[in-house]
């Protein structure tokens, strides 16, 4: 099985996705549907606007609620990909960027919609923009990886707030953000609540280096900031306990914030194998 460095190191997105796809399948049952836009038949509330004749009556009957028994069809999402390309998704560990792993995390997810013929979009945070980059079509998937191919990572998070027409949509949708969800104060909590609708589903998939997560450096160390040109040096084992204080609090405040009804945080460290990140978003949305 190749390991992360050896995928990225391939430089082949296609060739990629289709490697992890393979590891993926690995020990799931054949007749299993593997994909992200799949769910199984399910109840949801009856809308305004809804046809009264698709209520069921007899559930009415045993619960008294009003629902409507969505087909699997029915039930299929538009997703929604999108990408977070400030400077500090260049921060790499083991011989590979953040970003290397991000672009090939999303290339398999887009991968799996393409295979069940899912709708895709894609989606980029730059320089303080944040921009449609594919639209839904029978060529997403292509499309897709040519942007991916050749995104880089650079500039600083926006000071001010990000205003888009995306935050309207108030369509049914799952929304993948990838990045490493580091701010100075709010920002991302602040950009993720404009996302919020009860139709709209989001997974914040949250990338880190194990240096970031342990802090286990020693010696003279030279800090650089990716986002600006500022560097520190500091002593690694003197400043170990309370880095790893702030970074656990940090860490703790994401969990508490982007955990909800329909906002779910998964953080995965950098030497995590990509089938198994996947695998875990899929069957974290009980999708497998």
């Amino acid at each position: 099985m190749p390991s992360n460095l050896e995928i990225i190191k391939l430089k082949d997105l296609r060739l990629s996705a289709r490697l992890i796809s393979q590891q993926l399948r690995q020990g799931i049952h054949s007749g299993v549907r593997v994909g992200i836009g799949s769910e199984f038949e399910q109840y949801r509330h009856y809308q305004p606007g809804d046809d009264p004749s698709r209520i069921d009556w007899k559930y009415f009957s045993r619960s008294g609620k009003h629902m409507i028994k969505e087909s699997t069809t029915e039930s299929n999402l538009q997703i929604r990909l999108m990408l977070d390309l400030s400077g500090s998704m260049n921060y790499s560990e083991n011989g590979f960027s953040r970003l290397e792993y991000a672009k090939n995390l999303l290339a398999s997810l887009a991968y799996l919609g393409f295979l069940q013929g899912d709708a895709l979009s894609f989606y980029t945070l730059e320089e303080g923009k944040m921009e449609q980059k594919v639209s839904p079509s029978a060529k997403s998937f292509q499309r897709i990886l040519g942007i991916l191919e050749n995104a880089e990572a650079k500039g600083t998070w926006p000071m001010q707030p990000i205003s888009s027409p995306f935050f309207q949509s108030r369509d049914r949708e799952l929304v993948i953000w990838v990045s490493d969800f580091l701010q100075k104060d709010s920002e991302w909590e602040s950009l993720i609540q404009q996302f919020q609708h009860p139709r709209k589903e989001l997974l914040l998939i949250q990338i880190l280096g194990q240096h970031e997560l342990e802090f286990n450096l020693d010696g003279a160390l030279v800090f650089k900031d990716l986002e600006s040109t500022l560097e520190i040096m500091q002593n690694g084992r003197g400043m170990r306990l309370e880095f790893q204080r702030k970074f656990k609090s940090y860490l703790d405040q994401l969990d508490r914030t982007f955990q909800g009804k329909n906002v779910h945080l998964l953080r995965t460290a950098m030497n995590e194998p990509l089938a198994a990140v996947i695998r875990k978003i899929l069957t974290f949305k009980n999708l497998v």
